[in-house]
């Protein structure tokens, strides 16, 4: 069964909007603080984590890569002195992933690029309301649905 030209129209939007954001946002970060978005997504996932660390496999599902992606842009980030990994004191077996204070820095001073893309092709072109509803959209849609 074919979408609806309704239904069409939201998916169609909805990636168009994501590419770009993701495409301005890798290229304004990669230019200007040697990182890519999937790096920032990492640093900003252990900046809102407890102790800024999160095990590996919690880091892995939480921004939605592969145990086996995520070590290997973990030790890019490791190389660039970003992040370092140790071991779990609870579980010798295990790893996290710790944001080091280089790492800070780094993320504070890539925010600016990040939320720029952002506002710019999402959030400056919408009202208040708009963004309140788009809010409660994306809630709705998301409700109840496991990653």
């Amino acid at each position: 069964m074919q979408f609806s030209d309704q239904e069409l129209a939201a998916w169609h939007g909805m990636l168009t909007v994501y590419s770009r954001i993701m495409r301005d946002s890798d290229r304004g970060l990669l230019e200007s603080h040697g990182i890519s978005t999937r790096e920032f997504d990492v640093l900003i996932t252990l900046f809102n984590a407890p102790d800024r660390r999160l095990r590996m496999t919690e880091l892995a599902q939480q921004v939605m890569l592969s145990p086996s992606g995520l070590t290997r842009l973990v030790e890019r980030l490791e190389r660039a002195r970003l992040v370092e990994r140790r071991n779990d004191p609870s579980d010798a077996r295990s790893f996290s992933a710790v944001l080091t204070d280089q790492g800070l820095q780094r993320l504070d001073e890539a925010r600016a690029t990040h939320n720029a893309v952002i506002r710019a092709h999402l959030t400056d072109r919408l009202t208040e309301q708009e963004l309140r509803q788009l809010g409660g959209i994306w809630r709705k849609v998301l409700r109840d649905q496991h990653g």
